[in-house]
């Protein structure tokens, strides 16, 4: 009877340290060996080519519908590899991003996710726009995915490791990165609207909290450098912090490293959202930028009227409904999670 007792308790001491072991692994916001990254951005930006890229895959990019999800894996120090999920979101939508969100908080903490908002340099007239969409929808999205207490522990949390940071910006809880694709079409704009276009990338990068790098597929230094950013975000590799700001090359700048003050010294020392409204009416000014309309809600297939199937469609929605009932039982633990295979 004894030995029966005692083999029970093994049994419960055993899942006891197993839930244990699960939820410092899901909460712990130093440790991991699984990232994740969640890249969102302008269209026909270079997102996919990117991704393949740093994870050395020799495939034909092709158009990304609405989301597509791709892992890496490398070796750590120990036998056990690190591993990074990458998100690639095709559409702009808070759905998808959510989606991606309460993905990656299946297998890490989130504060092990990581943001990329890539916005198209050589289009300008309508950067501003483009930038505004992404970022309601990131908001919209956290909401969605991440109760106000860990939001608010995730912001502290990021903040709380700089030896200064200035009290107007308004950090995303997300480690957020703004990469400026498409340079290589950019880099023979004139000197002024390069002044104009980096000043305000630099801007709303601060102000999020983010960092700044420009990125072209095409020129090779550029390329390295996007590289080594994403293996520091994806597998904790050391990355060389660095400040690059002259107008005429391409501008680099690590989170927190910039300033508002050697920005512009017009800008109001104030709340953030004035500070982005300042910026945005400056850019608007020089840059007048371009009304889409309806165009951004005809770029999901789903709403196109020419592709209108009433039943089809009602298996969508129904289809989206059950996901995200899906997904908060998981991460409430009301059921069973899905098993994501160890990478080949």
């Amino acid at each position: 009877m004894a030995s029966k007792v005692s083999g029970e308790n093994d049994r419960e001491s055993a899942l006891r340290v197993s839930m244990e072991e699960e939820k410092n692994r899901k909460t712990d916001p130093k440790e991991t060996r699984e990232r994740s990254i969640i890249i969102v951005g302008s269209k026909s930006v270079g997102k996919t080519t990117m991704i393949n890229r740093f994870l050395e895959k020799d495939e034909k990019p092709k158009p990304t519908i609405a989301m597509e999800y791709s892992f890496g894996r490398k070796a750590g120090k120990s036998l056990v590899k690190n591993i990074v999920h990458v998100w690639e979101i095709g559409y702009v939508a808070s759905s998808l991003i959510s989606a991606a969100m309460s993905g990656s908080a299946l297998t890490h903490s989130p504060h092990h996710t990581a943001l990329l908002i890539m916005l198209d340099l050589s289009k300008p007239e309508v950067l501003w726009i483009t930038f505004e969409e992404i970022l309601s929808a990131v908001r919209s999205a956290l909401k969605m995915s991440y109760n106000s207490k860990l939001i608010n522990e995730m912001i502290e949390y990021r903040t709380s490791d700089r030896k200064s940071v200035e009290k107007m910006i308004d950090p995303l809880p997300l480690k957020t990165f703004i990469i400026a694709g498409k340079y290589d079409e950019y880099q023979d704009f004139d000197l002024d609207k390069k002044e104009i276009i980096g000043k305000t990338l630099r801007g709303i990068a601060h102000s999020l909290g983010a960092g700044l790098h420009y990125y072209s597929c095409k020129e090779k230094i550029l390329l390295r450098k996007t590289k080594d950013l994403l293996s520091h975000i994806g597998f904790g590799a050391v990355l060389a912090e660095g400040k690059f700001t002259s107008y005429d090359k391409p501008l680099i700048i690590s989170p927190g490293a910039d300033s508002f003050s050697s920005i512009d010294s017009q800008l109001p020392y104030s709340r953030p959202s004035m500070i982005l409204d300042t910026i945005k009416q400056t850019f608007v000014v020089r840059v007048p930028q371009i009304t889409r309309n309806d165009e951004s809600a005809l770029e999901d297939p789903s709403n196109d009227p020419n592709f209108n199937e009433p039943i089809i469609d009602k298996l969508k929605v129904q289809r989206e409904e059950e996901i995200s009932i899906l997904l908060d039982d998981m991460l409430n633990g009301r059921t069973q999670q899905i098993p994501i295979p160890d990478p080949v």
